[in-house]
């Protein structure tokens, strides 16, 4: 079996608690087949896909030297979102706020491994966490996004993940990149 991977950035704490808030007030377990686990809740930074085996330690050496030239940095979660329409949106969504940091290392990520992996270029970077995907229902639905209280999110560092679509949780943490310390 082919595997497929990502890199991104895990965030549980206080993440999972807010996403379950808005997974019930919006009944989104009866609406959507796939709810994440709270161990899965992360902000991709590059989709990779099918990868073989022998570029992965060429892809992590890459991706120390990107961790080696950040430092740690803070985002803050600021709502619900959603792609699509408010009737039925493909993905819901808890919305980070945009940061020069957190898209200067997303830029650097997408391009190196563009690069060394032959992959598509791949420009768009909308920062979110998926609490919920992959519609089961037609019903229309009163989606709204909505704002919280800004909740920091201390950005310590990023991750490679073998993706098991069948396991929960679905992600398995293959290495893990740490940003120097601020």
């Amino acid at each position: 079996m082919v595997q497929h991977y990502f890199i991104g950035i895990s965030i549980a704490h206080p993440v999972d608690d807010i996403a379950q808030q808005f997974r019930t007030e919006y009944q989104l377990h009866e609406k959507y087949k796939v709810i994440p686990h709270a161990k899965d809740l992360h902000l991709t930074m590059r989709y990779i896909g099918e990868l073989d085996d022998t570029k992965l330690p060429w892809l992590k050496s890459c991706l120390h030297k990107i961790a080696k030239s950040h430092t740690e940095f803070t985002v803050y979660l600021k709502g619900l979102s959603f792609f699509g329409s408010a009737s039925g949106p493909r993905v819901v969504f808890l919305a980070v706020q945009t940061s020069d940091t957190l898209c200067e290392l997303q830029r650097q990520i997408a391009r190196r491994t563009e690069k060394i992996l032959e992959l598509e270029k791949d420009a768009r970077f909308v920062p979110h966490i998926t609490i919920a995907k992959k519609r089961k229902t037609t019903e229309k639905m009163q989606l709204e996004k909505k704002s919280i209280e800004p909740v920091p999110i201390k950005i310590e560092g990023f991750t490679l993940f073998k993706i098991h679509p069948k396991a929960t949780p679905s992600y398995e943490a293959l290495a893990h990149f740490p940003l120097k310390r601020s």
